[in-house]
């Protein structure tokens, strides 16, 4: 089973906002409905700009494309401050 995590909603964050409003959603391997979903809002993100770290076998990368057969996926905004 793998899992997508959106950490906030907001596309542009600043050093001491709060981030609020995850989403989490998690798909099995093999439905093509439920990896569809998630790779739409995979998509969705990475093309705004957000982070993607992928996790698999107890290793953690940045990703730029969607792989199902991740254990977990975790899109971020990119920080700004000074």
């Amino acid at each position: 089973m793998g899992e997508l995590r959106v950490i906030g909603r907001s596309p542009i964050v600043m050093v001491g906002d709060i981030v609020e409003g995850d989403l989490k959603l998690t798909w099995r391997k093999g439905n093509a409905d439920e990896i569809d979903v998630a790779e739409n809002i995979f998509k969705e993100y990475i093309k705004k700009g957000w982070l993607a770290i992928g996790e698999g076998s107890g290793k953690k990368k940045q990703i730029f494309t969607f792989n199902p057969d991740l254990e977990k996926i975790t899109l971020t905004p990119l920080f700004m401050g000074g």
